[in-house]
């Protein structure tokens, strides 16, 4: 049987053993009295990720399903509602937005740098009835971080809400739900959380919660994807409307008490801080630039840009997939062609991928264009303790 592909890209990503063994127990049913402890665990560990006291809802979809349902709860047709756009993730949500026709105000900034606060407070004066502000806090096309702390304060000296996307953020990092005030915030289970794609969570602020009911009194908001939906079932004890993913959120909740339990939430951030160090520290050494600068580097997935001597950044995946086994992602939109992204989540922040990863970069450097790069060049960030 052929090996498997070892997975840098950003997301899905490869998980850990305890994962994948709980992923295989028996199928449990979410109707049961079993159930409720399984679920009440699992929300616990979500909200202590999330930093929040707010509701937390499981939604068995992707992560941009968790987007959809924070827009059509929280947003109306016809209101308009600024966006901060410098990603490709960006995109999808102005187009998930305009799918409900709502009035985009997109301010644009350059991908590969932060969202310019500057810019965005132009824009709100301009545009003084706006609904509420999207932003993506960590653009996973770019490898950039957006700074949602001051973007929530913008909104709230509004009075309006702020919808976060963190579908690559959330435990990558410090991302407080509560303390920042983030009203609703989406994520995904295949990123950060080292868990196999299919579930999409939510955290719904009461700011937000008075938005949305106000909003759900002029009826048209839906079914599946509407918040209100979500809370009326979980006033009856339930904790969704439709049966629930129970295997993968035994593989997710193992995941988590992996995080919670054993490495901390502290210790799981500065896994993710030294992997991301270990891979732009090496690569920078060994000749390649990267996209994003580091004050607001991403720690969960790094943009790569191609080297001097590469006329497509596709000649290095291809290199990386044949050679040595490895998946890396390329990149979309604006800078297709011109960079590809690796990913410092689950198993790849490990020496386990970083260590052979790295060394793979730098045989194509020497096999594949003649470059005489020192063995070991690349190495030169894995000097922190390591994962």
């Amino acid at each position: 049987m052929a090996q498997q592909p070892k997975l840098m890209i950003p997301g899905p990503v490869d998980v850990w053993d305890e994962t994948l063994e709980a992923l295989g127990q028996k199928v449990r049913s979410n109707f049961t009295e079993e159930w409720r402890p399984i679920q009440e665990e699992t929300i616990g560990y979500l909200k202590q990720i999330f930093q929040t006291e707010n509701d937390l809802f499981l939604l068995t979809s992707a992560g941009s399903g968790a987007v959809e349902t924070g827009v059509a709860s929280l947003f109306s047709r016809g209101e308009e509602v600024l966006v901060v756009s410098n990603g490709a993730f960006a995109l999808r949500a102005i187009e998930i937005l305009k799918a409900y026709d709502c009035e985009v105000i997109e301010v644009e900034n350059e991908w590969g740098c932060a969202a310019d606060l500057d810019q965005v407070e132009a824009s709100l004066k301009q545009h003084p009835d706006v609904a509420g502000i999207v932003v993506v806090a960590n653009e996973t096309s770019t490898g950039v971080r957006n700074p949602a702390k001051e973007l929530a304060e913008m909104a709230h000296a509004r009075d309006i809400p702020i919808l976060v996307d963190a579908i690559s953020g959330m435990g990558g990092y410090d991302l407080p739900v509560d303390r920042w005030e983030l009203d609703i915030l989406c994520t995904s289970s295949n990123k950060a959380l080292e868990t196999p794609p299919g579930l999409g969570f939510i955290s719904v602020s009461e700011r937000a919660w008075e938005v949305i009911d106000r909003k759900e009194a002029a009826g048209g908001r839906g079914w599946y994807y509407n918040l209100s939906n979500w809370k009326q079932y979980r006033s009856q004890g339930r904790y969704a409307p439709t049966t629930m993913a129970t295997s993968m959120i035994m593989g997710l909740r193992a995941s988590l008490k992996r995080i919670i339990e054993v490495e901390t939430l502290e210790g799981h951030w500065a896994r993710y801080a030294w992997a991301q160090k270990a891979v732009r520290e090496g690569l920078r050494n060994i000749g390649f630039e990267m996209l994003a600068p580091d004050d607001v580097a991403s720690f969960t997935v790094t943009t790569v840009c191609k080297h001097p001597t590469m006329a497509h950044e596709q000649e290095v995946r291809e290199y990386l997939a044949a050679k040595h086994n490895f998946t890396v992602s390329g990149t979309m939109r604006k800078t297709e062609g011109q960079a590809f992204r690796v990913s410092h989540m689950g198993r790849s922040s490990s020496k386990e991928y970083l260590i052979p990863f790295l060394l793979g970069i730098e045989a194509f450097l020497r096999e594949e264009k003649g470059i005489d790069v020192p063995l070991g060049a690349s190495l030169v960030g894995l000097e922190m303790p390591g994962y």
